[in-house]
């Protein structure tokens, strides 16, 4: 599966209110499907787990825009608990941006991130916000 079919599964999202769990790794998705999924993420009420792992959502050598856009989108979405982006060659840029999310959506519990080119102080925040949410869901 390519990036048009990404896109068009991801069209699917904005108005569909059964489907939650989307597996879509392995492919060959890319920026298209990254930046429909940002649109589709604001409207979407229902997807509680994304696997987009082993994919190419950015492309080398450029500023991401769009999965910046997507993870933008999930700051404010109430809905998703999981989130597979490991093995997609993301740039520490977009390790940055996955701790601005981070910051702001509370409802993710489970983020895979391995196998791409983050800084160590994005890992190492990314882990810190996993264990402070899991104190506080202990509480």
């Amino acid at each position: 599966m390519g990036d048009d079919e990404g896109l068009e599964i991801a069209k699917i999202l904005y108005n569909n209110t059964t489907l939650r769990k989307l597996e879509l790794e392995g492919n060959n998705l890319g920026v298209k499907t990254a930046k429909e999924l940002a649109k589709a993420l604001k409207y979407n009420k229902t997807l509680q787990f994304l696997d987009l792992e082993s994919n190419a959502l950015c492309a080398e050598g450029e500023d991401c825009k769009e999965m910046i856009e997507m993870l933008r989108s999930i700051e404010e979405n109430k809905t998703l608990l999981s989130l597979n982006l490991g093995n997609n060659k993301l740039e520490a840029a977009i390790g940055t941006q996955i701790r601005r999310m981070l910051d702001k959506n509370h409802t993710i519990i489970d983020l895979e991130i391995g196998f791409n080119n983050f800084t160590l102080e994005d890992v190492s925040y990314t882990f810190y916000q996993a264990f402070k949410l899991l104190n506080h869901l202990n509480h």
